[in-house]
């Protein structure tokens, strides 16, 4: 508990020696949301502010979810980042601002990732959008993040089960997947894992063969892998995807071949396929007609018997089939074509230039297309496969599959609120920072739905006009009796930009899908997150002290 809030308890001066007892201490949390960049800024602003206002060494948890991820998992290989968290805040900027991250770069990671048989779009993701956003590799892996003397709160990343956002009520306790240095796992279910051993293969609760965990990179990836909604993000992530298979130096020569309408003998044959493929996977993906596609790549086949066969095939069941046996069909096609009907030395010839001395191979991009076609993500070994489960304690699903599917928890909620309000961590105050776009009251009515749902006590949250959410105030306190204190601190706000014109512009300048700030840029959004603690100041020692009392009168009960 830091002395300022003690201070202020029990009269202390500068110089007095105060003994406290660690039950008296109330468990208090720190949430970031997610919000790309914006978020890993604002994130750090607030962290920094909160240790110049001599209030970090009372947060016992800090819970990030997409963005904020990206500044936590970066702050926490200092074992010591909170006692200088003002350097940390500056080499962020540095990092941000000089760092450059080279086309080489990505290739490398991508094809290193590859090596990996859960290889899957997180990998792309994490090599073609985060590690360019956050300019640093980090190889680290999350246990290796140590913090002896506990100077530090306690950090939790959070993600969310594909298979079970999907499938069960979104405010389902079990589709939430927590990450922190000791264990991975459900805490809706009870279930997890070292989480060193989390990645190696499982079945009926032994390890078969031991894999390595994931990287800090990985985990960035997984964590932040969605910009908004999963259909915006969707068609985000593809659009980001071909743009940069586009941009190979190879395949640009081939689309500069085509806007000028050379004729097909005069470009290679096998990446015309491979652009074929590209718009066929653009063509489904946005709602369109396929056939026109599959008919242009008969075309090109012109003469193999085999090729033509299974195109007609894909042509004649094509009306008949649901999406998802289109989706299976389209990618068994990719692989078809990718593996047997182009030629891939001629194709490695004409995508390498002398300058990229590691191009991607055809294998790569095999998987890559068939990936794009599936929407795969976050794809590991499942530590819960066919464990015993005499009395059905977990869930069948999680006990059939060997592998599971990890995303970006803001698809449920774009704040960690599920995962610090797990019973055992006894939390009575929340700092909730919100960086997310769109309604700045969202995720704390997404929580209150979760809750109730739940049976978990939590303070209602009442309606807010539109007038508000345009342009709310800097914090919102909501309590109750018996359950934790919620403050809500929306990111811009009519404290520190003035009317809702300004706050408008203010999202529209750091909008979600910006992967670069200029420096002053990033100074003023600091500047943005900080000016949010530094005039609540006040009022969240005030319900620290609160908190406080609220202990020592159970006690005394």
């Amino acid at each position: 508990m830091c002395k300022v809030l003690w201070d202020r308890l029990q009269g202390c001066g500068e110089n007095d020696k105060c003994y406290f007892h660690e039950a008296d201490v109330p468990q208090i949390a720190v949430l970031g949301s997610g919000g790309g960049l914006r978020a890993m800024v604002a994130l750090m602003g607030t962290l920094s502010e909160l240790g110049a206002q001599k209030l970090l060494d009372s947060i016992q948890y800090l819970c990030g979810v997409s963005g904020s991820t990206w500044c936590m998992s970066s702050l926490y290989n200092d074992e010591k980042w909170s006692l200088q968290v003002e350097q940390k805040e500056a080499e962020m900027v540095e990092k941000l601002t000089s760092k450059e991250i080279t086309f080489q770069d990505i290739i490398d990671r991508i094809n290193e990732a590859t090596r990996d048989s859960n290889f899957s779009l997180t990998d792309i993701w994490a090599a073609l959008y985060v590690y360019p956003v956050v300019r640093d590799k980090e190889t680290k892996s999350v246990s290796d993040q140590t913090d002896k003397e506990m100077l530090n709160p306690y950090p939790i990343y959070a993600a969310i089960d594909r298979w079970r956002l999907e499938n069960k009520d979104k405010h389902d306790k079990g589709i939430w997947f927590e990450i922190t240095r000791h264990e991975s796992g459900y805490p809706g279910c009870g279930a997890f894992i070292e989480t060193s051993k989390f990645g190696s293969i499982f079945k009926e609760g032994e390890i078969l063969e031991e894999r390595d965990e994931m990287d800090l990179l990985y985990l960035k990836g997984l964590c932040g892998s969605a910009l908004g909604s999963w259909k915006e993000s969707k068609k985000f992530i593809t659009s980001l995807i071909k743009g940069w298979i586009k941009s190979i130096p190879g395949f640009n020569r081939m689309l500069r071949g085509r806007a000028t309408n050379e004729s097909v003998s005069t470009v290679d044959p096998n990446m015309e396929c491979m652009l074929l493929l590209l718009d066929l996977h653009e063509a489904f993906n946005d709602g369109m007609d396929c056939k026109p596609i599959v008919n242009a790549l008969m075309a090109l086949q012109e003469g193999n018997e085999e090729a033509q066969k299974q195109l007609q095939q894909v042509l004649e069941n094509w009306d008949q089939q649901s999406e998802a046996e289109q989706v299976k069909t389209l990618s068994d096609l990719c692989q078809e074509m990718c593996l047997n009907y182009i030629d891939q030395p001629s194709l490695e010839e004409a995508l390498t230039l002398n300058s990229i001395s590691n191009v991607i191979s055809l294998k790569v991009m095999t998987i890559i297309f068939c990936l794009l076609f599936e929407w795969t993500w976050g794809t590991k070994f499942n530590f819960l496969h066919k464990h015993p489960n005499p009395e059905n304690v977990l869930p069948s699903d999680l006990v059939q599959d060997e592998k599971i599917y990890l995303i970006d928890a803001g698809l449920a909620i774009n704040c960690g609120y599920p995962l610090v309000l797990r019973p055992e961590r006894q939390v009575q105050l929340i700092l909730s920072f919100d960086f997310s776009a769109g309604d700045p009251f969202l995720t704390v009515h997404q929580a209150a739905e979760y809750c109730q749902q739940n049976n978990i006590p939590f303070p209602d949250i009442p309606v807010v006009s539109e007038e508000e959410k345009a342009c709310p105030s800097d914090c919102y306190i909501y309590s109750g009796e018996d359950m934790p204190t919620v403050m809500h601190f929306p990111l811009f706000n009519k404290a520190n930009c003035g009317d809702a014109e300004e706050i408008k512009e203010m999202w529209n300048l750091y909008s979600t899908a910006r992967r670069s700030y200029s420096k002053k840029e990033i100074q003023d959004l600091l500047e943005f997150s900080k000016s949010n603690v530094r005039r609540n100041g006040d009022q969240i020692i005030a319900e620290m002290q609160k908190a406080v009392e609220a202990v020592l009168k159970k006690q005394q009960e």
